[in-house]
């Protein structure tokens, strides 16, 4: 049996108001061709399939149309909703389109669902698939009544429902945040958290009784823990956070005597996303503009120290794809000023560190009737105290 894990395709996302639909179309098209050419028999996707809970008109229509491929090709599809999806809506019909080979669990049971491959890989038997789809651990407190604070006890009392395969290799989707002993994974800028402080944590170590753990949340390829789980990454960057990584598609089986093969087979973006550096005059020099591809998506850092008329509108006119814009100088000055301000609050008076923040919040200065009103409420609130 061999299978392809993918995650967090984000249909209908946006980047700084650009839509992403032509790029993830590109890659959802090379999954089919590799599906096709590497005789894929199954295929995982570990959640956010949509980038938000109520997807735009044609984010569903290039997932419907992904499915479907997927389907008349004859490949088994098991899906599970991540924490950007509406799990009702992704779990809709579920119970019917099984019966074409499409198993997506949008929300929690009290039996964890489970998908088998009836026919056997050599010495490594039958495989079974559990669908695990992205829960909080309210709610798994509210299905199991049990005391679950945390994604890890939620996790661990979720595991305890599971039918595992037995002489067989069970294979686990899940979509949440796995760490290795506390290490986390790398990180993009394009990721949501559940929470902080850690309680969002769940340890690798957990999912020892899987052959192999389909990860979904994380956006950069990356292999947790000393054991088989894998975080296949998005298929496209989302953020400049990612601009380094390569985006592929994993793909997985046993051989004869039962060894687990991985091996990532690499996407292909329409435009790629990267930032560019220098002065603006440098930079739409022809020999640097023709030296790349100039409809990439890129972050344009400007070294100028002088005040630039229209940098942006100047940059589009050779860049189209310019998403995000940075003033070094400004940043520079404004990273100084913050700085400062750390350092000499001890100093200051309540009033003047109001003051401060509303001038850093508003870009004004507090009225005099504003500052006096300040002064007041601070000064009962200190007789309150007293």
């Amino acid at each position: 049996m061999k299978f392809l894990h993918t995650s967090d395709l984000h249909i209908g996302k946006t980047v700084c108001g650009f839509s992403m639909l032509e790029e993830q179309r590109a890659v959802l098209a090379q999954m089919l061709e590799i599906v096709k050419t590497e005789s894929i028999d199954m295929v995982f996707l570990s959640g956010d399939l949509y980038d938000r809970a109520l997807p735009p008109s044609q984010a569903v229509t290039v997932l419907d149309d992904f499915l479907t491929s997927l389907i008349d090709l004859g490949v088994v599809v098991c899906g599970i909703a991540g924490n950007h999806d509406s799990g009702e809506r992704i779990g809709f019909a579920n119970r019917i389109l099984e019966h074409r080979g499409l198993y997506l669990e949008g929300v929690l049971n009290e039996k964890i669902r489970c998908v088998d491959w009836t026919a056997q890989i050599g010495e490594a038997g039958a495989v079974r698939v559990h669908l695990l789809p992205y829960a909080k651990p309210a709610q798994v407190r509210d299905l199991f009544h049990k005391p679950v604070v945390t994604y890890e006890e939620a996790m661990q009392e979720l595991l305890r429902h599971v039918d595992y395969l037995e002489n067989g290799k069970n294979i686990l989707l899940t979509h949440q945040f796995v760490v290795n002993h506390g290490l986390e994974p790398e990180l993009s800028d394009s990721e949501t958290r559940a929470s902080v402080g850690g309680a969002d944590q769940v340890e690798a170590a957990n999912f020892t009784g899987f052959d192999y753990v389909a990860l979904g949340h994380i956006h950069g390829p990356q292999k947790i823990g000393e054991g088989p789980v894998y975080y296949s990454g998005s298929p496209v960057k989302y953020s400049f956070s990612e601009v380094h990584q390569k985006k592929s598609v994993l793909v997985g089986s046993w051989d004869e005597q039962g060894a687990l093969q991985i091996k990532r087979i690499p996407l292909k973006p329409v435009h790629d996303m990267r930032k560019i550096r220098g002065k603006l005059a440098d930079l739409i020099a022809p020999a640097v503009v023709e030296a790349a591809d100039c409809e990439d998506y890129l972050m344009a850092i400007l070294t100028n120290e002088e005040d630039l008329a229209d940098p942006i509108g100047t940059l589009r006119s050779v860049y189209p794809n310019v998403m995000q814009l940075q003033l070094e100088q400004v940043q520079k000055e404004r990273q100084e000023q913050a700085l400062q301000r750390g350092l000499d609050w001890k100093e200051k008076s309540p009033t003047e560190l109001f003051s401060q923040f509303y001038e850093y919040v508003m870009d004004q200065d507090l009225t005099e009737e504003q500052a006096e009103l300040i002064e007041e409420v601070i000064t009962q609130a200190k007789e309150g105290q007293a």
